[in-house]
């Protein structure tokens, strides 16, 4: 049993309330939201496609390494696909533990996995 939630959809990200365990005394909440310009230029959004089943096995061998890295914690990944308009969430994270700064650790952790390895990749729609 792993620390993970992870969700791929393609609907809306609203607030997400994960359930946390009585060891959390921390927890964060990263949205990446769809900024207005791109490399200088205004854009009307992001299309997002991904490799759902690799992006669901990456994140659970995310969650095994961040388990032996990092001790109890709780984290939720929710990442849209298809098309995000500026200045709507394209993904958010939530990170549960113990203390606040290991909370930012996690957090930054995840935040890098997200962005270098799992098989998501965004279009800009001018």
């Amino acid at each position: 049993m792993h620390n993970l939630t992870f969700i791929l959809s393609s609907q809306e990200i609203s607030n997400q309330d994960p359930k946390w365990n009585e060891n959390i005394g921390a927890e964060l909440i990263f949205w990446g939201i769809v900024r207005k310009l791109e490399n200088g230029k205004p854009i009307k959004g992001i299309e997002y496609s991904a490799y759902p089943e690799l992006a669901e096995n990456l994140a659970t061998r995310f969650a095994l390494e961040a388990e032996k890295k990092f001790g109890d914690h709780k984290a939720q990944i929710i990442h849209r696909t298809g098309f995000v308009a500026v200045s709507q969430p394209s993904v958010v994270l939530q990170v549960g533990s113990c203390h606040s700064k290991v909370a930012y650790e996690i957090s930054q952790w995840y935040l890098e996995k997200i962005k270098k390895l799992l098989p998501i990749w965004k279009k800009i729609v001018y």
